[in-house]
C-alpha cells in the first residue's frame, strides 16, 4: 500500500475508532457478558503493566489492587477497540502485501509467456528461413545449363591491359 494509502486508512480508522468506542462502552453497560469480558480484559492487562513496570524498577514485593468495574469497563473497551483498531490495519497490510505478491507473480508469468511466445516465433522464423534456403538452392539447380553444353572460358583469367590514349594538343591559331 501506498504511503499515502496507509496514512489516509489510518486516519479512517481514528476517525472511525471514537464512535465505535462509545458504542462498545454502550454496550458493556447494557449486557452484562460483555461487562464482565471487559472488565477481565481490563484487570489482566492492568496487573500486566503493573508487574512490567515494577520488575523494571526492581521491586520485588508487588501488591497490585484491581480498577474499580467502571474504569476497568472503560479501560478492556478502550483495550479492545484498539485490538480490532490493530487487527484491521494488520488485515490491510497482509491483504496489500497478498495482492501486491500476486500481481508481481502475473507480472513474473505474462513475462514468460511473452518470451516462451517470442522464442516459438523465433523457430517458426528459422524453419521458414530452411526451407526458403533450400527453395532458392532447387530454383538455382533448375536454372543453371547442364555442364556438358556450358561453354568453355578460357584458362588466362589476367584481364587485357588496357591502353590510354593522351588527348592531342588543340590546333595553334594564326593570326
Amino acid at each position: 500500500m501506498s504511503g499515502i494509502a496507509l496514512k489516509f486508512t489510518s486516519l479512517l480508522l481514528r476517525t472511525i475508532a471514537k464512535p465505535i468506542a462509545v458504542t462498545m462502552k454502550a454496550q458493556a453497560k447494557e449486557h452484562e457478558t460483555f461487562r464482565k469480558a471487559c472488565i477481565r480484559v481490563a484487570q489482566t492487562v492492568h496487573s500486566t503493566d503493573i508487574k512490567l513496570r515494577m520488575k523494571l524498577l526492581g521491586e520485588n514485593k508487588i501488591k497490585i489492587r484491581p480498577l474499580n468495574d467502571k474504569k476497568a469497563v472503560e479501560s478492556g473497551a478502550n483495550f479492545l477497540l484498539e485490538f480490532f483498531i490493530f487487527l484491521v490495519a494488520g488485515l490491510l497490510i497482509l491483504y496489500e502485501s497478498n495482492r501486491s505478491r500476486i500481481k508481481s507473480n502475473n507480472e513474473k508469468l505474462n513475462t514468460k509467456n511473452d518470451i516462451s511466445e517470442l522464442q516459438d516465433d523465433i523457430k517458426e522464423m528459422k524453419q521458414l528461413m530452411e526451407r526458403l534456403a533450400a527453395d532458392l538452392e532447387l530454383l538455382n539447380s533448375l536454372t543453371k545449363p547442364p555442364q556438358s553444353e556450358a561453354k568453355v572460358e578460357p584458362t588466362n583469367t589476367q584481364p587485357e591491359p588496357v591502353i590510354k590514349a593522351e588527348p592531342m594538343p588543340a590546333p595553334l591559331a594564326t593570326a
